[in-house]
């Protein structure tokens, strides 16, 4: 074989999305590639990349989980283009690279070859006309185990990452055909570096060679130093990639105990933040006087720089949101008719309004309402006969009270007895994004008995959404002192809220808490100071100011000059918000 130095080997670089985990359960919907040479690698540009969305076989699905993940959905799949065409313009190409090489097959480059390669087969399977397979695939994963084992993570995210490159959230072909570009890129400068390996016949050799799999010690690239600098107090710490990009931001009641946390031996971590610890190179920290702060402070930085790697708390497409009275109409901005709210999720309010057209319609009630009330994705929904039995049976548990009140003071005393009921049976999950998630159903097959007890979940936090709303609505305007040990100190401190900004805190000698600025101001006019960041700021607050209570911590919250909240009736609070 014609050999040839890494440098100058022209080489394709490919990646598919598919539905599913293998030819034999999924399809591919989008395949990309690009050709280029070790020098010109860096020039590499999305308008140099082949990218095609590829149409399905009649009857198939594109997974929800798969087009969440990709952003592709059936509209665009059905507007692609025929596998055929596509696979014969990829073979074409191919060929035309393995001819300049003077090769038999086009060296191609795929970062986790084991999932694309069946698909590759498979496509060439159907489309072949009798040609040979055209390429001779090296996978940069692989070759990433052998040159970085001490890494925690390998994934296509974690080593561009590692190398200074970003990729975005949404996982596309085309961008990880870029990807993948920049990681064999490095990975030919690391190989000539550090193993001497020049060529493509060379790197097929040093392939060839058995390796003995022996679990190193991981090595992060964040310098040492860099951890052992950071202080014991309390803060705010963000780390970021090799070319400045954020990845991750946290609160810590002791920085450099936290940090460190990190990288100890005995730490066990999720996978995503392996994969993130894989790309952190730099770290800094802001230093806060108490935790307190440190969690407002940790919440506003989340929206304003939206790290890849924190789940909670980024804005992403979430929105404050407020309602009408029957729960039918909203609104990013309270007005006249939606007057109740914030919430950061319509769906709560939505099911619980189905709940109440159910109730008023008796017997007329319609599926599309049914469905509207208990809230299951359609496709993960029982037969209708189930759901009705299952509504025939929540309306026999609580008949008495379903008809001795109006339908909106039954569905608050039925939540409020719920909720308590089910603090008692320690069975209450309130999700932090307000979404439905289907696992928390512990149940292996529908039933009557379980449409009920989703029914009543449906009332419990529809009612309890809108008992924070108020909550956070009357917190946003309102003084709170408080006090905390930080290292060997204790101090306690007073921290003022205005239109649900921090008006000033500082340092306070006596249990005095002053009057709220903003205490005459009518609800209507603080719901209107609501976006998505005061929400979250005013939701963080009150999880320190529980955490503070419960510890048996002195805490004093001042709503008015007359409505001053001490620790025990903080608690009692709580218990409902």
């Amino acid at each position: 074989m014609n050999d040839i130095d890494l440098r100058k080997l022209l080489v394709l670089f490919l990646d598919c999305q598919t539905t599913g985990a293998s030819p034999r359960r999924g399809q591919v919907i989008e395949i990309a590639w690009a050709r280029s040479d070790f020098l010109h690698t860096a020039d590499l540009a999305s308008a140099h990349v082949n990218s095609y969305l590829l149409r399905l076989p009649p009857e198939t699905e594109i997974p929800n989980r798969v087009q969440v993940i990709t952003g592709i959905g059936p509209a665009e799949v059905e507007r692609g283009h025929e596998p055929r065409d596509v696979w014969q313009r990829l073979r074409v190409e191919a060929e035309e690279i393995a001819t300049v090489n003077r090769y038999e097959k086009c060296p191609t480059v795929i970062h986790f070859a084991k999932f694309e390669t069946p698909f590759l087969f498979d496509l060439h399977e159907k489309h072949a006309d009798g040609k040979v397979f055209p390429f001779k695939i090296l996978c940069t994963h692989v070759i990433a185990k052998r040159i970085f084992p001490q890494l925690p993570r390998r994934s296509i995210r974690a080593m561009a990452g590692y190398f200074g490159y970003s990729l975005g959230q949404i996982r596309r072909s085309r961008d990880h055909v870029l990807a993948t570009a920049i990681v064999w890129q490095q990975m030919v400068s690391v190989l000539r570096e550090q193993f001497r390996i020049m060529t493509f016949v060379e790197l097929q050799q040093w392939l060839d060679q058995p390796v003995v799999m022996v679990r190193p010690e991981r090595i992060y690239p964040m310098v040492t130093e860099l951890k052992r600098a950071i202080s014991d107090k309390p803060g705010v710490y963000r780390m970021y990639r090799s070319n400045a990009d954020i990845l991750y931001i946290g609160k810590a009641t002791s920085l450099r105990q936290r940090v460190n946390s990190y990288f100890r031996k005995s730490s066990r971590h999720g996978e995503h933040i392996l994969e993130m610890l894989s790309q952190a190179k730099q770290i800094d920290v802001t230093e806060t006087e108490t935790v307190l702060e440190a969690a407002i402070l940790e919440s506003d930085e989340i929206k304003r720089l939206s790290p890849p790697y924190n789940i909670a708390l980024r804005g992403n497409e979430r929105d404050v949101w407020f309602c009408s009275a029957d729960l039918s109409e909203f609104s990013t901005r309270p007005n006249r008719k939606c007057r109740i709210g914030p919430f950061i999720s319509q769906e709560p309010m939505q099911r619980l309004a189905g709940i109440m057209r159910m109730i008023t319609m008796h017997s007329e009630t319609a599926d599309e309402e049914l469905l509207d009330a208990i809230g299951i994705p359609e496709n993960y929904a029982p037969d209708m006969p189930c759901i009705r039995q299952g509504w025939d049976m929540f309306l026999s548990c609580h008949e008495e009270l379903l008809h001795s009140k109006s339908v909106n003071q039954a569905l608050r005393v039925l939540g409020q007895e719920l909720w308590l009921q089910r603090q008692a049976e320690k069975d209450l999950q309130i999700e932090e994004s307000d979404e439905f998630v289907l696992e928390s159903i512990k149940v292996p097959v529908w039933s009557p008995e379980s449409i009920c007890r989703l029914l009543e979940s449906n009332v419990v936090h529809g009612i309890h959404a809108i008992r924070r709303a108020r909550w956070l609505v009357l917190l946003s305007e309102s003084t709170l002192g408080y006090e905390e040990v930080v290292g060997k100190n204790r101090g306690r401190f007073v921290i003022a809220f205005d239109r649900g900004q921090v008006l000033f805190r500082r340092r306070i000698k006596s249990d005095d808490v002053p009057v709220p600025m903003g205490q005459a101001r009518a609800f209507e006019d603080r719901q209107r100071s609501f976006d998505l960041m005061t929400f979250d700021r005013m939701r963080v607050v009150t999880m320190e100011m529980r955490k503070i209570a419960a510890s048996n911590g002195w805490i004093r919250l001042r709503l008015s000059p007359d409505n001053i909240l001490d620790s025990e009736a903080l608690l009692k609070v709580f218990k409902w918000v």
